[in-house]
């Protein structure tokens, strides 16, 4: 017997009683009540299910197969009896942010049809964010009008109507179907934003969605994927960034229209004060290349950061001078090194592989020259590198 679905006509009812019809044992070992009516909504359709109680036991995960529902929970095998009665009770709050957000995705979906020729191509609403794939790319200037008439068919306080239809009933209607339907196909309707073939519950006017917020947007599969939010996630996500948008009105001791070019600002200083570094390195390393005796084997140097070609360069004429390990390691024992190391006349190799073999560098290269990273202090370096003879 199929599960009767009460959220398809009741999606703001709480709480329920009904009747077990069966119990399983799920594929993960836990307990499966069957029901004959649910007010739960399944996983389905791209959209993560309702969470809330069966009697004292908690609701972990609901399924749907073949019409038949699912509830999932950790209660023992015995603790309930086919025939028995039992209420059940939805987290309201889960159930009304996911009608927000699921609603925001129509609105969306649906001004991408009519206004971009843009179609949903998939959807995902989890329980921290909803990702929505579109067949064209936007530009920023599309992707802002799209979000503003989002917000003005919310304050628009536009009816939402959810029923199912016959095979006749919608003969002739465009709607948005991702499947081929041939009967009893329940349609959401938002008058002259969208029509679309959809299974899970929604507000009952769209003002009740408060906000749609675009997070992002990335180019995806020659379209777009939206990362997105309506409703009390898209509140709590925005005052959230005015939090942080405060917090940094504090630190720079400037206004939010100046923060832009207070960050900016900082940024070339920061810069400016790393090539100063870098430069000051250079020298620094280039002296002790002129120190090292001519007549040493080994030459290895440890420097603050310099660039690749200060680098090679300095490897380079440590190689003219010397005949064994010819290194330099840019970096410090807090973050780690980068290396570049030749062994005249040898093969640089056996120095790499040593580095991987007792510090886990990263790195490769030919039998003249190697490089990589190695994330150890410079003594344990140098001792594994002396422990090479």
């Amino acid at each position: 017997m199929n599960t009767e679905k009460l959220f398809d006509e009741a999606p703001y009812d709480r709480d329920f009683r009904a009747a077990i019809t069966d119990i399983i044992k799920t594929k993960e070992g836990r307990t499966g009540l069957i029901l004959d009516r649910t007010l739960f909504f399944p996983e389905e359709g791209g959209q993560s299910c309702d969470k809330g109680t069966i009697g004292e036991f908690e609701i972990t995960h609901v399924s749907i197969e073949n019409e038949i529902i699912v509830h999932e929970t950790d209660a023992p095998f015995d603790a309930f009896s086919k025939g028995d009665q039992v209420k059940g009770v939805i987290d309201w709050d889960h159930r009304f942010s996911n009608m927000q957000n699921h609603t925001g995705e129509h609105i969306l979906s649906g001004l991408l049809h009519r206004d971009f020729g843009s179609e949903n191509m998939g959807f995902h609403l989890s329980d921290n964010i909803v990702t929505l794939d579109t067949s064209k790319v936007l530009t920023q200037d599309q992707l802002q009008e799209l979000e503003r008439k989002a917000n003005e068919v919310v304050y628009a306080d536009l009816p939402v109507f959810c029923r199912y239809y016959t095979k006749e009933e919608t003969d002739g209607i465009d709607y948005r179907s991702k499947l081929e339907l041939d009967d009893n196909i329940r349609l959401v309707v938002i008058p002259g934003v969208d029509i679309c073939a959809c299974c899970a519950p929604h507000v009952k006017h769209t003002g009740e969605i408060g906000l749609i917020k675009i997070i992002k947007a990335i180019n995806y599969k020659g379209g777009m994927r939206f990362s997105i939010l309506s409703g009390r996630r898209a509140y709590e996500y925005v005052s959230e960034e005015c939090r942080r948008v405060d917090d940094l009105t504090h630190i720079l001791s400037e206004k939010r229209e100046n923060l832009i070019t207070a960050v900016n600002r900082l940024l070339e200083k920061n810069e400016s004060y790393r090539l100063e570094k870098i430069e000051n390195a250079k020298k620094m390393l280039e002296a002790q290349v002129e120190k090292i005796d001519d007549s040493a084997k080994d030459a290895v140097i440890f420097v603050e950061e310099v660039n690749d070609i200060t680098q090679r360069n300095a490897v380079n004429d440590l190689a003219a001078k010397h005949n064994g390990i010819c290194g330099v390691f840019s970096g410090n024992d807090s973050d780690g090194y980068r290396y570049i190391i030749s062994i005249p006349g040898g093969d640089a190799r056996e120095a790499s592989n040593i580095l991987k073999e007792k510090l886990q560098a990263k790195g490769g290269g030919s039998k003249e020259m190697v490089q990589g990273s190695v994330n150890a202090r410079k003594d344990i370096i140098m001792e594994a590198l002396n422990g090479r003879r």
